[in-house]
């Protein structure tokens, strides 16, 4: 679970300074992969990872069932993504995705959703490519 202060800064202020983040990192490709590399840490790579992973098997029309099982996530965590998903929450992710289907991240996801290796031998995978 994420923890934040519960001081607020101005939202303006806020708004702001994400607008110029993301600015920032949408403009180079060698600071995104710092952000990610240096400023978070393993567990939130995995969990932004997992994320997408989940958005992109609801958009292939896989279950809650098989994402959680494919994933390894909670089913709660599952049903949550999926719901924001019916609710369009992600439709500007859904569009970049449409763009970029030659990712490599894409492709790797993809082969972890259709693997037909056994249980064991999927774990590896999954860890091997920090699911």
């Amino acid at each position: 679970m994420t923890n934040i202060t519960k001081k607020k800064a101005g939202s303006g202020d806020f708004a702001k300074a994400k607008q110029e983040l993301v600015r920032l990192l949408s403009g180079d490709r060698s600071l995104s992969a710092y952000f990610v590399d240096e400023l978070l840490t393993e567990s939130e790579q995995i969990m932004l990872v997992k994320r997408f992973a989940a958005i992109l098997m609801y958009k292939k029309g896989y279950s809650q069932y098989r994402v959680w099982n494919t994933l390894y996530i909670s089913p709660s965590t599952a049903e949550r993504i999926y719901d924001d998903f019916e609710t369009g929450r992600y439709e500007n992710l859904e569009k970049a995705i449409n763009i970029k289907k030659s990712s490599g991240l894409l492709w790797l996801i993809e082969d972890i959703i259709t693997a037909q290796v056994s249980p064991r031998a999927r774990a590896r995978l999954l860890k091997r490519a920090g699911l």
